[in-house]
């Protein structure tokens, strides 16, 4: 073999697509002639420009270029030569520095290349950014970014040529995470693993073993690996932080962003969204919550929809599971993993026999080898074992404990004892967050500095990802255990608990303005989300042990939770935090009745709602706390509304608004014109509509309320139709619709889906409100929307009209079309065909 390119390398990858079924097509003697001539024309696409052929298998060849524009030259010959033939062959291209070694290459850019020749299809060849930046753009057509089964970050993706193919074999509808390193070896357990799921009537397969066996990481492999089994979609759950089962379900409807109905619980919203859907759920670490997870566990098995994944210490005890114990790492992908970890630490690491005798003596556990090869920029492979032999000799478990789970624990006690006393203490400290948290968290609870963390880091005790703005710190849970136990130890924990807590309060104290009335409520959401299991612990301490942290916590969470949900978890909070109410300030009380309230009337509990919303009145009129009177005047409306007393709401959202103009509160003023306005549709006063609902929006777009001001113009649009301003509701309705897809704000765009559909039918275009009709149905299905009555009766009289125009098999096809689409393919539908004047 000739000497392998190194420095910046261009790996290409080709496969035979259909191979078995060609075949048995053609007979083996013809196929293994046309084999023959596919593997002459491969070797001298290669050797005509200057590649090295690198590995063959089968029917699959891998190959190294010195330059980019030589590989995407061999990709074009080969490809064309073999044009016409019965064999059908997929290229993927793929540039980056690997390193060379003995074997051939070691490095995360021969895993992507070749998953990126796996996504293609016979003839085609795909050429990643990184190779599409070396050679000239043009005959390279954009296909956008895609995720593969290699799970790392997204890459954009060029094919040579402008033929058409179908869409590429990627990951999509999917949540599953980046994994901060690339997954190595496993493969045997990986086909195991897929031959359990791909067995008929397996509907429940639990990964389970010892912490640091990388149950995580294989269960994450292993969906990727399984999505075209899946294409309804593969939905990763963390269930590390939960101490709760009952909170199971709502861990699975935050991952699916699964909305709670008023009045219905969670876990029948559920069952109803995954019923017939070929879907898979991981749910991941979920040992601290057995045994009661499992009959939840049961329950959503018993809807005839997901396959479920688990990963778990203990398996679940289930008729239904199917267990796969994982195993310590081979000792050949032991030596692979510590080795690629220890260059990425120091890059002149080389292998010595001591390598093979320290992942033997670690049991191969792909935990306990990251912690060691973190030490490698200071020790060599001898001085480790040397060193790590000492702590493992001091700490044997009993003979009952299992060896490996001994292991990892003398291990990550070996690096533990190995820091310094500024590193010992912040990791203790670091294990009071869940799901990760912030670098200012880290400074504001923990008194962290940023060399300290960064040291966490480079031994791997620590991990980082990257986020929008910043980065965010989170550790492996078997670690984040010992540290928990470290900070015990210390007589911290209390301490350090207090100060999580009050942190959290004030994110959410800070950020509550944002939601009410900023112009970047969705960003604001999305920030409280992500630290939301910081939220439920701050919250769990503070209900025991701090009450007026617990009633900042509650005062600062209604409007995230009226856009979020989580309401049942919230009432609990709720109850628990009034048993103390006589410890709250006065003010602090209307905030926890006022959370209560939201909370309350969103599951459709009127007289619960209505008792906070009065509780919390009295409260604020007592701490003569204005901006509270607003809030719970706000909420008695919505009580009203919910009794349908509409006379009564009346006067409140009036009361309201006078309220709001009397103190500045411009949010509140413009929320009771437009409640105002939807009053005014359930009494057919369609120019107090117009004008009310035009108003409030106004008001709130001029308080850069995006959301707020589109979600009154589409009631503008909606009293337009009904006085026949089709031109005038049709611009009103763009707008809106714009403006709510900017802000990803779902909720409005369905129901401007639903103006949208009467539009179509007020305009006589009875198949576009049929299609438009379907798509917001299926919105609202998503969503666990539900329509008001006025809406509810408008959007039956566009159908009965569609169907009438249209009989029955038309309209139910258009119908079927409709629901085929996703919101925002609906949204843009309705933007390019009915909104174009």
């Amino acid at each position: 073999m000739r000497e392998l390119p190194s420095g910046t390398v261009t790996f290409l990858f080709t496969d035979v697509e259909s191979s078995t079924h060609l075949l048995h097509q053609v007979g083996a003697e013809q196929y293994a002639e046309a084999l023959s001539n596919h593997r002459r024309v491969i070797r001298d696409a290669f050797l005509g420009h200057g590649g090295v052929e690198v590995d063959t298998q089968g029917d699959a060849f891998f190959a190294a270029f010195p330059t980019a524009s030589g590989a995407l030259g061999a990709a074009r010959d080969l490809t064309q030569a073999l044009d016409g033939g019965s064999i059908k062959v997929r290229v993927g291209l793929h540039t980056g520095t690997p390193l060379v070694v003995e074997e051939g290459y070691v490095g995360v850019d021969v895993h992507r290349a070749a998953r990126i020749a796996a996504a293609g299809h016979g003839g085609q060849v795909l050429v990643s950014s990184a190779t599409a930046a070396l050679v000239e753009a043009e005959g390279l057509h954009d296909l956008g970014e895609h995720r593969f089964k290699d799970l790392a970050a997204p890459e954009r993706v060029y094919q040579l040529g402008d033929d058409r193919f179908p869409p590429l074999k990627s990951l999509y509808r999917t949540n599953l995470p980046v994994p901060t390193t690339p997954f190595l070896g496993r493969a045997a357990e990986i086909e195991e693993a897929l031959g359990l799921l791909r067995r008929d009537g397996v509907r429940l397969l639990t990964l389970s073993g010892p912490g640091g066996t990388g149950k995580t990481r294989l269960a994450l492999q292993v969906a990727a690996d399984s999505s075209e089994q899946f294409p309804d979609g593969l939905w990763w759950v963390p269930l590390a932080a939960l101490r709760d089962p009952a909170l199971m379900a709502r861990a699975v409807a935050r991952s699916l962003d699964v909305d709670e109905e008023p009045g219905r619980p969670i876990e029948e919203t559920l069952a109803e969204r995954l019923a017939g859907k070929r879907s898979l759920l991981l749910l991941d670490n979920a040992e601290q919550l057995l045994p009661e997870i499992a009959s939840r566990i049961a329950s959503l098995l018993a809807t005839a929809g997901p396959t479920v994944l688990v990963t778990s210490r203990e398996r679940l005890r289930l008729q239904q599971e199917h267990v796969y114990a994982v195993p310590s790492l081979t000792p050949r992908d032991g030596v692979e993993l510590f080795f690629t970890r220890a260059r990425q630490v120091d890059a002149s690491f080389e292998e010595t026999p001591a390598v093979a005798e320290l992942c033997r003596r670690l049991d191969d556990l792909p935990l306990a080898l990251e912690l060691a090869a973190a030490r490698s920029a200071i020790f060599s492979p001898e001085q480790l074992l040397d060193r790590l032999g000492e702590r493992l000799d001091l700490l044997k478990g009993g003979r009952d404990a299992d060896p490996r789970q001994e292991t990892l624990r003398a291990t990550i006690h070996w690096s533990y004892d190995l820091l310094d006393p500024d590193e010992q203490q912040l990791l203790a400290r670091l294990s009071v967050f869940a799901d990760g948290c912030t670098h200012e968290a880290v400074e504001a609870i923990c008194d962290a500095d940023v060399d300290t963390i960064q040291s966490l880091i480079d031994k791997s005790l620590l991990r980082r990802r990257r986020v929008a703005g910043g980065s965010r710190y989170w550790m492996l849970e078997t670690i984040r255990e010992f540290a928990s136990e470290e900070l015990e130890r210390r007589g911290e924990t209390a301490a350090i608990s207090l100060r999580h807590a009050d942190f959290f309060a004030t994110f959410v104290e800070g950020a509550d303005p944002h939601l009410r009335r900023g112009p970047d409520q969705q960003g604001w959401a999305r920030q409280i989300a992500e630290e939301y299991g910081n939220v439920r612990v701050a919250m769990t301490f503070a209900l025991d042990n701090a009450p007026e942290v617990a009633g900042r916590l509650l005062g600062g969470l209604p409007f995230f939770l009226w856009l979020r949900g989580g309401f049942e978890e919230a009432r609990a909070w709720v109850a628990r935090a009034l048993v103390v109410a006589d410890e709250l300030p006065k003010a602090l009380l209307g905030k926890v009745h006022e959370c209560g309230a939201v909370t309350a009337e969103r599951v459709g509990d009127v007289e619960a709602a209505s008792q906070h919303a009065e509780a919390a009145y009295a409260a604020f009129t007592e701490a003569g706390d204005d901006q509270g009177v607003a809030d719970a005047l706000r909420e008695r409306g919505k009580v009203a509304m919910r009794r349908g007393d509409l006379e009564h709401a009346r006067v409140t959202y009036e009361e309201l608004a006078g309220a709001a103009n009397r103190i500045g509160d411009a949010w509140n003023g413009a929320i009771a014109l437009n409640n105002l306005g939807d009053l005014a549709l359930n009494s057919g006063e369609w120019e107090r509509v117009i004008k009310l609902c035009r108003q409030s929006s106004e008001i709130r777009l001029g308080l850069g309320d995006r959301w707020g001001s589109a979600l009154a113009l589409g009631n503008v649009a909606q009293g337009e139709i009904q006085l026949g301003r089709l031109e005038d509701a049709s611009r009103s309705l763009r707008t809106a619709l714009h403006d709510s897809l900017e802000v990803g704000a779902n909720m409005v765009v369905a129901g401007c889906l639903d103006v949208a559909a009467r539009l179509a039918s007020a305009r006589g275009r009875a198949r576009e409100s049929a299609r438009l009709l379907g798509a917001s149905d299926r919105a609202h299905e998503e969503l666990g929307t539900i329509r008001e009555a006025f809406e509810r009766d408008q959007i039956e009289a566009a159908r009965a009209a569609s169907q009438n125009a249209l009989g029955e098999e038309a309209f139910a096809a258009a119908v079927e079309e409709g629901r085929g689409m996703s919101l925002e393919e609906a949204a843009e539908f309705t933007l390019a065909s009915l909104l174009d004047a």
